[in-house]
């Protein structure tokens, strides 16, 4: 009969830390890579400086605010947010 000391000795417990670090850096760097392209995939430029600027809005003001600025200037989506923008840093530097 064998005692749990012979099965969990030196050299099975350093591979298991070393397969554990290099899983640990192998997720990471998936998770890195994975997550720079996704939250700049599908979103111009535009689109993540409304967001910025409107950051403290919630989701349907946004909208509302999009909404209005493409009837005032009978313009697209991406037009609106940059005019909102614009206007929102004229007023910002206003005072």
């Amino acid at each position: 009969m064998t005692s749990p000391g012979d099965f969990l000795n030196q050299e099975t417990a350093l591979g298991l830390l070393a397969g554990f670090v290099v899983g640990l850096l192998a997720y990471f760097a998936a998770s890195k890579l994975l997550g720079a392209t996704r939250s700049t995939k599908g979103k111009s430029a535009v689109e993540r400086q409304f967001r910025n600027v409107f950051s403290i809005v919630d989701d349907g003001r946004r909208q509302a605010l999009i909404r209005y600025y493409m009837e005032k200037y009978e313009c697209g989506c991406a037009e609106a947010m940059r005019r909102a923008v614009d206007e929102r840093q004229h007023d910002a530097n206003r005072w």
